[in-house]
């Protein structure tokens, strides 16, 4: 969805979901990534040490988006967050993807309460 506009994103995830409850928490999802995309972007460089967000897969970073919105801005725990975004880089991106996301996640949810104070 990287190149819709807020609104169409929002259609898509309206159309494609049919709970109520998983179409509020998609809907919070995108909300919270999008309001918070340059603090979100800063956290994950100044995390992952020697990585330049331009060189990264385009999942992974976006799956790295998603996973510090949710446990930043969403309320997610940080395990069911981890463990969420692991499985959907080893699905759609590289081998070690599922490894690198899961160092970079972990360091933020260690980091949870001072970033949270920095926001």
């Amino acid at each position: 969805m990287g190149d819709l506009s807020r609104q169409e994103a929002a259609g898509r995830v309206t159309r494609r979901l049919r709970r109520p409850e998983e179409r509020k928490f998609a809907l919070t999802l995108v909300n919270q990534t999008l309001e918070n995309l340059a603090e979100i972007d800063k956290i994950i460089a100044e995390v992952a040490e020697n990585w330049d967000l331009s060189r990264m897969a385009v999942i992974d970073k976006n799956t790295l988006r998603l996973g510090v919105a949710e446990i930043l801005f969403c309320g997610v725990p940080a395990k069911v967050a981890i463990n969420e975004a692991i499985e959907v880089a080893k699905k759609f991106s590289t081998e070690n993807s599922g490894r690198f996301v899961n160092g970079i996640l972990d360091k933020v949810a260690r980091m949870k309460r001072a970033l949270r104070n920095d926001i």
